[in-house]
């Protein structure tokens, strides 16, 4: 139905905050099981034939906490009116609305505040550490997400630097800036990155929910159209070669 992407858990919280599956945490003074999506809308491409398919997604899986990337008006509209029963962040900041925001369940959470670091992520104007803190009785959790750039960015095809290590520290040290002692904090996204981006995660005291579960997770790039597409052009479009 669209690009899911890497989640990666919480601290001091363990679990899987990807993907579709459940996550619980305990930690003295809250208790619960929630279930944690992060899913890459893909803009507007070829919606016509995939809102059907995220409709009946989030109707199947029915998330506690839901975040985006490459989020659109079109699609958030979309998204409200199947998880009727959630609130999200509601900002004039165009990035959530353009790029990432957060759902979250109304008879579990309450906001508290949110923001937009800007992490300097070089894909998008509108792309920012989104996060929320959200409060559940009288404890909160720390709810964030991020878009990290392409590996196929132009300026990394010519230099092999990968900007996605400067956005992936920036976006630790924001964490540990906003997290308040021995609160929960969940950071899920599309990484564009299967190695380097996780390892720094998790060297950082992040653990990629796959770890934490001991399971290998599925590849979601390079990934091929099926949908009304003729299979000799079934191709992943390539990007201009650098000069």
């Amino acid at each position: 139905p669209g690009r899911r992407s890497i989640g990666v858990g919480a601290v001091p919280a363990t679990g899987k905050p990807g993907r579709v599956r459940s996550v619980g945490f305990s930690e003295g003074w809250i208790s619960m099981r929630l279930n944690i999506i992060t899913y890459n809308i893909w803009n507007t491409e070829r919606w016509a034939h995939r809102e059907s398919a995220l409709r009946k997604f989030l109707e199947l899986f029915r998330p506690d906490i839901f975040c985006v990337q490459e989020l659109m008006p079109k699609t958030r509209d979309v998204i409200d009116k199947v998880l009727s029963d959630h609130d999200r962040v509601h900002d004039r900041l165009p990035g959530w609305n353009r790029e990432s925001n957060i759902w979250w369940r109304r008879s579990l959470f309450t906001e508290s505040e949110h923001g937009a670091v800007a992490v300097h992520i070089a894909d998008s104007k509108y792309r920012r550490l989104f996060w929320v803190r959200l409060a559940a009785e009288d404890r909160t959790i720390l709810v964030s997400t991020a878009h990290l750039s392409h590996q196929r960015a132009i300026r990394e095809l010519k230099t092999g630097q990968s900007p996605r290590v400067g956005e992936t520290n920036r976006i630790i040290a924001s964490l540990k800036r906003l997290a308040s002692p021995r609160e929960p904090v969940f950071f899920m996204g599309d990484f564009n990155d299967p190695a380097g981006a996780p390892t720094i995660l998790h060297e950082a005291g992040y653990p990629s929910c796959f770890a934490v579960l001991g399971l290998v997770p599925d590849t979601t790039f390079k990934c091929y159209p099926t949908a009304d597409v003729a299979p000799a052009r079934r191709r992943v479009k390539t990007l201009p070669r650098p000069s």
